[in-house]
């Protein structure tokens, strides 16, 4: 096989690898351990009234939002997968453009607090609403997202929290959140019960029966809504004669905080801790595929959920790695390798050279190749969906992101290409073709493969493919064809030594 890989290349990327600065490290105090320090972050600009029910973000504006930001130096809480998350929303006493006046509660008071900070165990994020304005759940979510970009999150064990009006906010999130968030625990808060069906987190309320402010009657009434939707782990804490501050005898008790860390979401990904050089099969539990490449129609359904197998490689050779992380190839195999034998994946491509212990020395990407179910071709969605959650869980540099597949993998490969834009650094389909209407969203470099005497997926399609993406603008696109070859020119395309080099050359800006 005349499968090699340039030893230097590295050194063609390591600049704009290291480049990829995250941003809300940018600007940014460095996180501490033991220390709470103000950060800011630049979210897409909240528009509408959330508390009104319009909950919507302009992504073409930002708003610039103050937050507290607490490391831990108590790693008793700590996983392999990092530290658990807690985010706090004030009340609209603490709104304005003085940050400080969010520590006036909660956890922003205690971990602003020396004594309560040296067994504080979350990263803790405490952002400030501006005037006059409400906490808007979908910012928020995206608030959350962008810290387990940056910092070590356990993405199973994320806790939203809030006072009165963060109260209301916490439900909101709550709302919007299933899948992301292990638990909610709103205090003195209330929300529009025709939305309590979404809620399906474990809940723990708490509330005040003399509460002037928000009436208990608002707070329970959402919270039997939740339970009469099917929820069954909920709780709901009422402080006999207490008024509105129901929250300073909730945050200075520590079983409140052993009940958040007793909640995780069930594990994405399962299966054996990867070893360097070594290729494990693994299990990504992902929201069930409706439609598809060739029924049409490719969505998710996020109320149910499939299992996907597949092969994950994590290289022992270092050099592509760079602070961001490892470069990552994603294999879709061809028709052949459906099923629920893994094993079948292993006859060619990336599989195959991974599970060779001379290739595996030198292979550098960190490599990911999942198998499809019988009679079903390669959802583009849900392998995005996939590419996410391998990225949340492994070191990957998503500036460097890579796609490849075989026969049905290369339609699958073009197609993830049509709506990949910003997230797939480069394409590589081989023997594959796809529907030229769909070309102008193909906007990243494109290294297709094909026999010219392919019996199976005639050669016409991929060219017209091809074509059509330089018709529309893409100028980095390139077409090997293989004279004399039949359908299986996978062996030849993989044994290409440039096809590595040149993968790794493309990175995002």
């Amino acid at each position: 096989m005349r499968y090699a890989l340039l030893l230097g290349v590295a050194a063609l990327i390591g600049f704009s690898a290291a480049a990829y600065a995250d941003s809300i490290k940018d600007g940014n105090p460095e996180a501490t351990p033991g220390r709470q320090v103000l950060m800011k972050a630049e979210l897409p600009s909240k528009v509408g009234n959330p508390r009104a029910g319009d909950d919507r973000l302009d992504e073409s504006k930002t708003d610039t939002v103050d937050f507290w930001f607490f490391f831990p130096s108590d790693e008793s809480a700590k996983t392999d997968d990092g530290f658990p998350l807690m985010l706090f929303m004030h009340g609209a006493g603490e709104r304005g453009d003085d940050p400080n006046i969010v520590k006036a509660h909660g956890p922003a008071k205690l971990c602003a607090d020396p004594e309560w900070a040296k067994s504080w165990r979350f990263i803790t994020v405490s952002p400030q609403c501006k005037p006059n304005t409400h906490w808007s759940p979908l910012q928020m979510m995206v608030l959350i997202d962008r810290i387990c970009e940056a910092y070590p999150v356990d993405r199973s064990r994320i806790y939203v929290t809030g006072l009165s009006m963060g109260g209301f906010g916490t439900w909101g999130v709550g709302s919007i959140g299933a899948g992301k968030i292990a638990a909610i625990a709103p205090i003195c808060g209330w929300f529009p019960t025709e939305k309590a069906s979404s809620i399906t987190m474990p809940v723990w309320a708490f509330h005040g029966d003399a509460d002037p402010a928000v009436n208990i009657d608002s707070g329970r009434a959402i919270v039997n809504a939740v339970k009469d939707a099917g929820n069954r782990d909920v709780a709901f804490t009422v402080y006999p004669g207490v008024q509105h501050d129901s929250w300073t005898r909730t945050y200075n008790n520590p079983m409140f905080y052993d009940w958040l860390l007793s909640k995780r979401l069930p594990p994405v990904i399962s299966g054996p801790k990867t070893e360097p050089g070594k290729q494990v099969l693994m299990k990504a539990n992902l929201p069930a595929s409706r439609g598809g490449m060739f029924g049409g129609g490719d969505e998710l359904d996020s109320s149910q959920k499939e299992d996907l197998s597949f092969w994950a490689f994590q290289p022992s050779d270092d050099t592509a790695k760079t602070d961001a992380g490892y470069p990552l190839l994603v294999f879709l195999h061809g028709a052949g390798e459906r099923g629920s034998n893994p094993r079948l994946l292993m006859k060619y491509g990336p599989p195959k050279l991974c599970d060779d212990p001379e290739i595996a020395k030198t292979w550098k990407f960190f490599t990911v190749s999942p198998q499809c179910k019988q009679n079903a071709g390669w959802s583009p969605k849900q392998i995005l969906t996939l590419i996410d959650e391998v990225c949340a869980k492994y070191p990957i540099d998503k500036s460097r992101i890579y796609v490849s597949g075989v026969s049905l993998g290369g339609f699958g490969t073009w197609g993830i290409a049509t709506i990949g834009a910003g997230k797939i650094a480069a394409v590589a389909p081989v023997c594959g073709a796809y529907n030229p209407d769909r070309a102008s969203s193909v906007t990243m470099p494109v290294w297709a493969f094909h026999g010219a005497d392919d019996p199976v997926v005639k050669i016409d399609g991929d060219q017209a493919m091809i074509d059509a993406v330089k018709a529309a603008g893409n100028e980095d696109v390139k077409f090997t064809i293989y004279p004399g070859v039949g359908h299986d020119c996978w062996n030849l395309a993989y044994a290409e030594q440039e096809l590595y080099e040149w993968l790794l050359t493309k990175s995002l800006k």
